[in-house]
């Protein structure tokens, strides 16, 4: 399997291997030539990782941006904070059901005006980028506050829905659509909604 060159930044893992070689092959060296020991030598494997460290911790990669998209999202429904859900979708957003951005967050600010949920777990996620464009499929389990009205029917719920994404030009990544694909493993669409 190769190495993707963003996926360095999104774990430690390859730049610590990369420290724990270095320091293997000083170790190697100063042992083979003991006249040529030096202190800093053993600095080199430590300054590799705490590189590498401080790059994984302030380089952002795309799939990191669409994991805090999704748990702002998580966080604004638990909250029932439509504004910050507002800032998460993009100006261009566009639906079956709501045309516009306006329309969803018209919807949003009707069903989240009462108790909606009280805990959203993600279960199971993937993300697929290409380019300015990204997807991320998500199945999350919702535990409806016991005043929603549609906890009638019990207060545990399986969503699958799909996100579209799109890179601004800042940089950072907007909602741009969505699609509830089941609900409780029943097809489901916004037009049943």
């Amino acid at each position: 399997m190769l190495l993707n060159m963003s996926q360095i930044f999104e774990t430690p893992w390859p730049v610590l291997t990369v420290a724990l070689i270095a320091l293997a092959v000083v170790v190697i060296i100063r042992q083979t030539w003991p006249d040529k020991n030096r202190w800093w030598q053993l600095l080199i494997p430590l300054v590799i990782a705490a590189g590498g460290l401080g790059l994984e911790h302030f380089i952002e990669t795309d799939y990191e941006k669409i994991e805090s998209v999704i748990e702002a999202g998580r966080q604004a429904v638990i909250n029932q904070d439509v504004g910050r859900l507002a800032n998460i979708v993009s100006p261009d957003y566009s639906d079956s059901a709501h045309y516009s951005k306006e329309a969803l967050m018209g919807f949003c600010r009707d069903l989240l005006d009462q108790p909606f949920v009280e805990r959203i777990k993600r279960q199971q996620e993937q993300i697929t980028i290409s380019g300015q464009k990204a997807e991320a499929e998500l199945s999350v389990r919702l535990h409806l506050h016991p005043q929603n009205p549609y906890a009638v029917g019990g207060t545990l719920m399986y969503v699958k829905m799909k996100l579209h994404l799109t890179k601004t030009a800042y940089g950072n990544r907007l909602i741009s659509g969505s699609e509830i694909i089941s609900i409780n493993n029943q097809p489901f669409g916004w037009g049943s909604v």
